[in-house]
């Protein structure tokens, strides 16, 4: 395993973070993190990218000063890095990057700059919202290739400040334009730039640390030579002992990953897993967005799917799976992303059907049950349209509140296809008697 660490997580995927690095990546530092990859990974150098802060302590100082003293190399860049950076570079943490040499020089001072909500470790922690450092250098450069005036990039500018960073968006910034007094020439001219130009300033300085990482020597970089004596306080052994507790005691991600993988369904858990991580793919190459509307249909689609009663009981549900609110979130945007792709491919999709019923072994069986469902319509299972949905709804599954939606979904232009459709579905069960 590589002795060179990198703490990252919604800043940069770590796919494409690979391609830049061998380190070893793991998961937003938090209290503990840093220490613990000194001690217990052996680590000789530790890029610091991003950083948890909300939910749980954030990574200390202390802990970074620890590494330094011991002559491990520390890298800071993009978001809780270029912080600590900016904050611990007289002694000798390596700040890399634009993000960094704002507040470094005190051009910037607020943390809210880099702050962004983002999904739980399933997602690959999926930025939710828009960094502000990242609208900054955006609006900058709209304003620099003359999409829009000095006077809107400040109106702009001071909106996205007065946002709470989780709400931060280049969507939420469009649709509050026109009330900032934004003309449509001006607006249309800042989303084409933002939509060509994708401005990213805290992935951009992410991929530069991992670079000067490389440059520096990467695996045999010579090890920082600390100029000060480190002091282990109360506090820091009360830390250290706090971290080694919580250590022994929590689950391996890893573990855990590998054991539903390995267990009984685990190919098709796997398989469930790639379709995620492709749909995520495919979101962030054409930068898919998707609005509340279509992440609450997702709730319903889940809970239904699960046969939860209200949505009381799917918040219980959700809190039983560990999920806060960004990690629900973040399990809802997936949902309706996958939806919606969905729907684009869904001639695709069905095209592919008789290929998935061959890999499953199942051809045989379906053929033989639209056999035996005949040809007959859907008036002759004796219901009303509405009681041959209602009763596909309760007994198979929901097709969600908007029905032409649901055709879409499913590659069809009409509603009698869908009941011709159902039922069949509807004959086979009842031959069956269930």
């Amino acid at each position: 395993m590589s002795r060179m660490v990198v703490f990252l997580g919604p800043t940069l995927a770590v796919a494409e973070a690979s391609l830049h690095t061998p380190a070893n990546i793991l998961p937003p530092a938090r209290l503990g993190d840093v220490y613990d990859a000194v001690t217990r990974q052996g680590a000789r150098a530790i890029g610091l990218v991003d950083g948890l802060f909300n939910s749980v302590p954030a990574v200390w100082h202390k802990e970074i000063l620890f590494a330094l003293s011991r002559g491990v190399r520390v890298f800071g860049a993009a978001s809780m890095g270029a912080l600590r950076a900016a904050e611990l570079h007289t002694f000798g943490m390596e700040g890399v990057g634009a993000v960094f040499a704002a507040f470094a020089s005190g051009e910037l001072t607020d943390d809210d700059e880099v702050a962004v909500a983002h999904g739980a470790a399933e997602s690959g922690f999926r930025p939710l919202s828009e960094a502000l450092v990242n609208i900054r250098h955006g609006i900058e450069m709209a304003e620099g290739a003359g999409s829009i005036s000095a006077a809107t990039a400040s109106r702009l500018l001071a909106h996205a400040k007065a946002t709470f960073y989780a709400d931060r968006s280049w969507p939420a910034l469009f649709r509050a334009a026109p009330g900032l007094g934004v003309g449509e020439d001006e607006l249309a001219g800042l989303r084409a730039f933002v939509g060509r130009v994708r401005p990213n300033r805290k992935r951009d300085d992410a991929i530069a640390l991992l670079r000067a990482m490389t440059d520096a020597g990467g695996e045999a970089m010579p090890p920082h030579v600390p100029t000060f004596e480190f002091e282990a306080t109360s506090f820091w052994e009360s830390m250290v002992a706090t971290t080694a507790r919580a250590e022994a005691t929590a689950p391996r991600e890893e573990a855990l990953a590998l054991h539903a993988l390995l267990s009984p369904g685990g190919e098709e858990r796997g398989r469930g897993a790639l379709l995620l991580a492709l749909a995520l793919a495919e979101a962030e190459r054409r930068g898919l967005e998707v609005e509340g509307a279509a992440m609450s249909a997702a709730a319903e689609r889940i809970r239904r799917a699960l046969g939860l009663r209200d949505k009381l009981a799917m918040s219980t549900w959700l809190k039983e799976q560990g999920l806060d609110l960004a990690g629900s979130q973040a399990l809802l945007r997936t949902e309706a992303i996958v939806e919606l792709l969905g729907r684009e491919y869904a001639t695709a999709v069905r095209s592919l059907v008789t290929l998935e019923l061959q890999r499953r072994g199942e051809l045989g069986r379906v053929r033989e049950e639209l056999v035996s469902a005949g040809e007959s319509g859907w008036s002759e299972t004796g219901l009303s349209r509405e009681a041959l949905l209602q009763w596909y709804e309760t007994e198979v599954r929901w097709l969600g509140a908007d029905l032409p939606t649901a055709l879409r979904s499913l590659g069809l232009s009409t509603l009698d296809q869908l009941l011709t459709a159902i039922a069949r579905v509807h004959s086979v069960r009842a031959q069956r008697g269930s």
